[in-house]
């Protein structure tokens, strides 16, 4: 029987996929006419960072293909030609395996982006605001004991303890900087040009 394993939302999935996809000029010339939120794609790969981890760590799980026994053969092919090719359970498996295999493929570059991005900002100062918020840990770098994500009140209370900043205005503004010079690093031209127009509306 197939071990039971986490997956991932389709949300989770488009982000880790524009990540893959995003090549700086090709990201730009990709999305040109259409909007995309790269602060808001950015978080969300931010808020599944370490379960990406987990998957891409296991890639026989992740690979692992569920099926059900039944017919030895299925028919294949499209209506409108008359055409039909027969499939025996083997082939249906071995299609299904490669697909996974593929999507393996794109999740794991996609987080290695994601990765190389997160690495480039582990020193600055704004990190232990991405730590906190994101990945569920206290300041000390620890899993949360309680599990629960941080508010931002807790968050900025914390680390006003820690003397590390002083109230909630000044924790987002940390977030909000690096959240957007990650997406840059992630999902190239586009993602600037999208924040540097934040940045004017917002006066910064």
């Amino acid at each position: 029987m197939a071990k039971k394993k986490a997956g991932i939302s389709e949300e989770v999935r488009e982000a880790i996929n524009e990540a893959a996809r995003a090549g700086a000029y090709e990201a730009y010339k990709n999305t040109a006419g259409a909007y995309v939120n790269y602060f808001k794609a950015m978080e969300t790969l931010l808020y599944n960072y370490k379960k990406l981890a987990a998957l891409v760590a296991d890639e026989e799980g992740y690979c692992e293909v569920e099926y059900h026994a039944g017919r030895k053969t299925f028919a294949a092919g499209s209506k409108s030609t008359g055409y039909y090719e027969q499939k025996t359970e083997a082939d249906i498996i071995a299609e299904m395996q490669e697909e996974k295999r593929r999507q393996y493929r794109e999740t794991k570059y996609g987080f290695e982006r994601l990765e190389r991005a997160i690495n480039l900002y582990r020193d600055r100062k704004e990190f232990t605001v991405v730590r906190m918020y994101y990945f569920g840990e206290d300041y000390e770098g620890k899993p949360r004991e309680n599990g629960k994500p941080y508010t931002w009140e807790e968050l900025a209370f914390e680390l006003e303890e820690a003397g590390v900043l002083k109230g909630v205005k000044t924790a987002c503004r940390w977030r909000n900087k690096i959240v957007n010079d990650m997406a840059v690093c992630v999902f190239g031209i586009a993602a600037a040009v999208s924040a540097a127009t934040y940045r004017r509306r917002a006066g910064e």
